[in-house]
């Protein structure tokens, strides 16, 4: 990050990422055990790589403060080992330990509500994939988000045979940047676990389709 001149408040936040990174591996790796029903509860060193892979892709223009950086550590971290988590119980225990990390490591003044409540942290290439620089970055500005999604909708919809009648809810636009994500990392893959006729088909055609 130095060498990419990021800003002075980004970088000293760097040890801050490793730490805490490190330690909510250690954390859910022991509270967090595999069985029957979470057979995917499985984490190892390379989710602590796929942390700072993602942290990596961004750039000096969409994070150039400590608070982003923040952020944006948030928002990896929640996708690499939050996202597998299937209950509420778990959930809430996950987000209490990254909440507790960042009080105590980074010193931050970010609450829950900047990161999991109303105002949800979401980072995303969407609105500048087809620029010289894809920036990927905080999603602040939910409505142009929603307008460019559709947009990419009424586009695959032109050019396929099989049209796709979707409704961006929350959750669906959530699921769509987490596929997206992972779309844009070199090996990237995703495991969709889910009942039928939730969505899974067409939102990995749509993010395939944007890519």
């Amino acid at each position: 990050m130095k060498g990419n001149n990021y800003q002075e408040a980004v970088v000293g936040c760097c040890l801050s990422v490793i730490d805490s990174t490190i330690e909510i591996y250690n954390k859910i790796s022991v509270e967090l055990r595999a069985t029957p029903a979470k057979f995917h509860y499985t984490f190892n060193l390379r989710d602590v790589s796929k942390v700072i892979q993602g942290i990596l892709t961004s750039h000096p223009k969409s994070c150039f403060s400590a608070e982003l950086m923040q952020k944006l550590w948030v928002n990896e971290i929640t996708r690499v080992f939050g996202d597998r988590l299937i209950d509420e119980i778990d959930t809430k225990w996950f987000t209490d330990q990254v909440m507790d990390a960042l009080g105590r490591s980074f010193r931050s003044n970010l609450d829950f509500n900047d990161l999991y409540g109303e105002r949800k942290v979401m980072w995303s290439d969407i609105l500048k994939i087809d620029a010289a620089i894809r920036l990927y970055e905080n999603i602040s500005d939910v409505p142009k988000m929603l307008k460019v999604i559709n947009n990419y909708l009424e586009e695959y919809n032109m050019s396929s045979s099989v049209k796709m009648n979707l409704v961006f809810f929350e959750d669906a636009i959530l699921h769509l940047l987490k596929i997206m994500r992972v779309l844009r990392q070199p090996r990237g893959n995703i495991l969709l676990i889910g009942v039928g006729g939730s969505g899974k088909q067409s939102l990995i055609k749509l993010g395939s389709y944007i890519y």
